[in-house]
């Protein structure tokens, strides 16, 4: 059995993919909406940023549909060091958010004032962390038998 559905029974598993095929057709239809929309005139956030903005609000949906499908994780039987790694995520998550902050004044004099690389950067480490709680959260919400 692949590691990626360990623990995750059949219906489980369609579930997820059944939602993971809806997210990507929604992914795909808002990229030609903004390719669209930039070729019209209407630009909402720069290059880069609009990619990661559109990426990040469709992973979440994804997300937030696997946790009320009861499909994100299955049962652990065990404790595994999972737990150490990750605490060792959220905290590199908090030290690059520290030193993006601490930073945040040099790094807009160099760029002249183009901060969609730090706007990335501290939006993927909240949301590393972000996913890091909802893993647990759902594993917790699984091993009580909640559906």
């Amino acid at each position: 059995m692949n590691k990626s559905v360990k623990g995750l029974d059949e219906m489980q598993v369609k579930r997820r993919d059944h939602i993971g095929n809806q997210s990507f057709l929604l992914l795909f239809y808002l990229q030609l909406l903004d390719i669209g929309l930039r070729g019209l005139g209407v630009t909402w956030l720069e290059y880069p940023v609009n990619i990661f903005v559109i990426m990040l609000v469709v992973m979440s949906i994804y997300l937030i549909r696997l946790i009320k499908a009861g499909a994100y994780a299955g049962t652990v039987e065990k404790k595994t060091k999972s737990t150490r790694a990750a605490w060792t995520a959220c905290a590199v998550s908090f030290i690059a958010c520290g030193t993006v902050i601490a930073y945040s004044s040099k790094l807009k004099e160099e760029t002249g004032g183009d901060v969609g690389a730090l706007l990335l950067l501290g939006i993927s480490a909240v949301v590393m962390v972000a996913v890091i709680f909802v893993q647990r959260w759902s594993e917790r919400r699984n091993n009580r038998g909640d559906d």
